[in-house]
């Protein structure tokens, strides 16, 4: 209704000229300026890239990173930062200014760490060759392990790849100078083997043995005892295998037992001749005592008398009787062996008839005289002989090329490949099993037998390379979960710091689940690196089972109060809840074993049971009071319900009542349990419906008072705006008064500022002063600008829409107002104090500003 007094058309049609005109020359300094500002910027960006170009040291470099402007400039001083500490922090003061720099930052911390986790695995790869390299018995396979894991590691250091070659090179060493001896060794057994069984056979045989013979054989052994006592005090020895000490003690063994029986033999041979001797001497004395008499004509002889005839015959017949004796032996060993060589032949069995025709060609048969039928019986035994061979090498080398063929055919088989490596290692066998029944292999055979194996092995060999790699990866694993060990404990149990022995008990759960799920390791590897993830994590366990221990003993505590609690007293529910808060509190801060906790709480729970069985023994008597608290408080809604349907009482009492029905409400206790639920209900909604009247008193008192603040506005805007109309056109200040009078009273700071500027226009009115109006109509028109930015930034503060021309100023002043709310408090104290200063400011509006004015009084609510 007082849109007249906007309507000041003369004076902007008046100022519309002068103001295109400041507007053009603004804008032309606006563009002037923006050159020199590039200029200078530019000039700046320069210094700057010059300044980061001269950049000697990475402390430099990071302070005229953190304080320099320019992205370009902070790039080229970044290219100096190398330290993980320079790094990082550069990255933190660059995370949100400068993305190149951040990145490049992140890309060397990045690289940094790839490069300490490979020096890290190469470490502790050098730390188990320096342990492979001291270790008594090194095994091949734990130097195959050892290289496959530095295999993984990629690109090591030079100095660590050059000190695991030096250290490669050793166990190298160390495992060839292993084989050496081995293969010394095996030798050794393979000559020991070969003279057991050369004078194992000629000592069957019953053959003469000579002295010389048995001394070289004793002599051999002992030189063997001897090679072998020096290879025992070798620094290798210990890598040896234990069955070549059994093998070599077996073997040794059955060499002297061979050599005592020969040297036996040897003796009673030594007997014999000796015997043989004597009674050819005694019988070559009496002879020559005989024919010493006799004449030395050899004609003579037939002259000789009869008793030296005779005494010729019988050492003729001596002499015979010896050689008969012995070509005897000879004889019988003969047709022991050709009676064994036919019986072998006769029951097929190849190996031993053979052993019989070797030891059958052994003999001497230009000395041993046999005669035409053992000779025809050894003939016929040795075609035979010769027929079975030739049908065994026929029959086995059938048998290898259908073994030959079967492994030919196994890789198109689609066998599992634990099948495959049975079968595999089962033609093998049968292969070598031919070897002693069939004779030796053809080359060719065995070439192509061998190559179909390894063929057909070729996906076994890969799976179990895989098996390999994935147990060197668990390796791996299992020594970084061991390092994370004990790195948390070194973290968590230092003297410095408060166990959270919650999170310890957790951990050492989730460490032991997680060694669990860590698939196969090396047998060699795996006993160690057990007891050394138990010996990592005992660290924290062992500290933890005495905490455990303490809790136990506070457990203990909880059940000894809970079963002392008296069962009568009101207060013992509250302290019987108290103790299962602080049970559970206990449970929470440091879990138990399942059992030890099980135990416990099933101590405590009957404990809690047996007060709570004795109290509700009890409980009957209150439901007498509970029934009676129902009708208390259905009293209490039904005082609510009448003061909802009353329609004189005030807000207050509105207020009062409900405060008072809340305090009556809390008071009464329990009511029956049925019952609960449908009094709550219907107390909820009594004081529901109350507060929704008193909501409604809220908000016709808070339009009121804006209706007041718009009007009591109107009534000072009109009074500025009749200042410049003539004297006798101006309103009676007392009607004016009156009718501020009749308006409510706005809230204390706003009716003051209101009044205040009331007032200021009343007494230039009563004074008459015209000088000091002028005065006034001038400030009125100097505040329209600054009235319209307040109302502009009154606007943003309260979220509310202005004119599209504004929307720049609008978007300034949005900043400003979020810095402002971010220092000062929230947005909604801020927008009220704003439209104080609006409502406050003296100045003229026109109708739009008024239309903006009524918009920011009805959308802010300033009680």
């Amino acid at each position: 209704m007082f849109s007249f007094l906007f309507k000041r058309g003369d004076r902007s049609t008046r100022s519309s000229t002068a103001a295109k005109t400041e507007a053009a020359q603004k804008v032309i300094e606006q563009v002037a300026l923006k050159a020199s500002n590039q200029q200078t910027a530019e000039n700046a960006r320069q210094a700057l890239l010059q300044e980061a170009a001269a950049l000697k040291n990475e402390e430099a470099a990071i302070t005229f990173i953190t304080q320099t402007e320019f992205a370009d400039a902070r790039l080229q001083a970044a290219q100096l930062v190398q330290s993980p500490q320079g790094l990082k922090q550069v990255l933190q003061a660059m995370r949100n200014v400068d993305r190149r720099v951040t990145k490049l930052m992140q890309t060397r911390l990045d690289t940094l760490d790839r490069e300490q986790k490979t020096a890290e695995q190469a470490a502790l790869c050098l730390q188990k060759a320096r342990l492979l390299y001291e270790t008594p018995s090194l095994l091949p396979n734990q130097v195959a392990d050892l290289d496959r894991a530095w295999q993984l590691i990629a690109h090591p250091a030079e100095t660590q790849q050059q000190e695991f070659q030096q250290l490669r090179e050793k166990l190298a060493q160390r495992l060839s100078t292993q084989a050496t001896l081995q293969r010394s060794v095996l030798a050794l057994i393979a000559d020991m083997r070969q003279w057991n069984q050369q004078y194992k056979t000629e000592t069957l045989a019953e053959l003469p043995i000579e002295t010389h013979t048995v001394d070289s054989l004793a002599m051999q052994a002992q030189h063997a005892e001897a090679i072998m006592q020096g290879h025992m005090r070798n620094e290798e020895a210990i890598s040896l295998p234990k069955n070549l000490h059994v093998d070599f003690a077996t073997e040794i063994q059955a060499l002297q037992q061979i050599i005592q029986h020969l040297k036996q033999r040897v003796t009673q041979q030594l007997a014999r001749q000796e015997r043989h001797q004597q009674a050819a001497q005694q019988s070559a004395i009496e002879l020559d005592s005989d024919v010493s008499e006799l004449p030395l004509d050899a004609q003579l002889e037939s002259q000789l008398p009869p008793p030296v005839k005779e005494s010729q015959e019988k050492v003729h017949k001596k002499v015979v009787k010896v050689a008969q004796v012995e070509d005897a032996a000879v004889k019988q060993q003969f047709l022991v062996a050709l009676s064994g060589l036919e019986t072998a032949l006769e029951e097929g069995a190849l190996q031993a008839a053979m052993d019989c025709d070797k030891s059958l060609r052994q003999l001497d048969f230009k000395v041993l005289k046999i005669s035409a039928a053992d000779n025809s019986r050894l003939t016929q035994a040795r075609s035979e002989l010769g027929r079975l061979q030739g049908w065994a090498r026929w029959g086995g080398n059938v048998s290898r090329e259908e073994l030959m063929k079967a492994a030919q055919e196994l890789p198109g088989l689609s066998l599992e490949i634990s099948e495959l490596a049975k079968k595999i290692g089962s033609l093998r066998a049968r292969w070598k099993s031919l070897d002693v029944s069939a004779g030796p292999a053809p080359k060719v055979l065995w070439d192509g037998f061998d190559v179909a194996c390894s063929a057909a092995y070729a996906p076994v060999a890969a799976h179990f390379q895989q098996l390999a790699q994935e147990r060197q990866c668990n390796q791996t694993l299992a020594l970084d979960e061991i390092a994370q060990v004990q790195k948390y404990a070194d973290e968590n149990m230092a003297e410095n710091v408060q166990p959270n022995w919650k999170a310890i008990a957790q951990y050492c759960q989730q460490r032991q689940q997680a060694w669990r799920k860590i698939g196969t390791i090396n047998r060699s590897e795996k006993k160690a690196l057990d007891k050394a993830f138990a010996n990592a994590l005992e660290r924290l366990q062992k500290p933890l089972a005495e905490q455990q221990q303490y809790e136990i003993a506070r457990r203990e505590s909880l059940i000894e109060e809970a079963s002392a609690l008296p069962v009568n007293q009101r207060e013992t529910l509250e302290h019987l809840r108290q103790l299962q808060q602080r049970w559970q509190e206990q449970a929470q801060s440091l879990p138990l074993a399942r059992q030890d906790e099980q135990k416990l709480w099933l101590r405590f729970r009957e404990a809690c049971d047996a007060i709570f069985a004795q109290r509700k023994e009890a409980a009957s008597s209150a439901d007498t009071e509970r029934r009676q608290n129902l009708l208390e408080k259905e009293e209490v809604c039904t005082r609510l319900e009448a003061v909802l349907t009353a329609a004189d009482l005030s807000e207050n009492a509105l207020v009062q009542s409900v405060r008072q029905a809340h305090q009556d409400w809390n008071k009464i206790g329990m009511v029956p349990r049925a019952a609960e639920a449908q009094i709550a209900t219907r107390y909820n909604a009594a004081v529901t419906g109350v507060q929704t009247r008193i909501d409604v008193y809220h908000q016709q008192a808070l339009a009121a008072q804006k209706q007041a603040l718009s009007d009591k506005l109107a009534l000072c805007q009109a009074a500025e705006a009749s200042l410049d109309l003539p004297t006798n056109a101006a309103h009676d200040g007392e009607t004016q008064r009156a009718n501020w009078q009749a308006l409510p009273a706005l809230p204390s700071a706003f009716e003051k500022a209101m009044r205040s500027r009331f007032d200021v226009v009343l007494k230039l009115h009563a004074n008459g002063d015209t000088a000091a109006k002028s005065a006034y109509l001038s400030t009125l028109e100097n505040n329209r600008t600054a009235l319209l930015h307040e109302i502009l930034r009154a606007e943003t503060m309260a979220g509310i829409d202005s004119p599209s021309s504004l929307s720049r100023e609008r978007l300034q002043l949005q900043v400003e107002v979020l810095q402002a709310s971010l220092k000062a408090g929230s947005a909604e104290v801020g927008s009220k104090q704003q439209l104080l200063t609006v409502a406050s400011l003296p100045a003229l509006m026109d109708d739009a500003s008024h239309e903006r004015m009524q918009r920011l009084i009805l959308a802010i609510d300033f009680q």
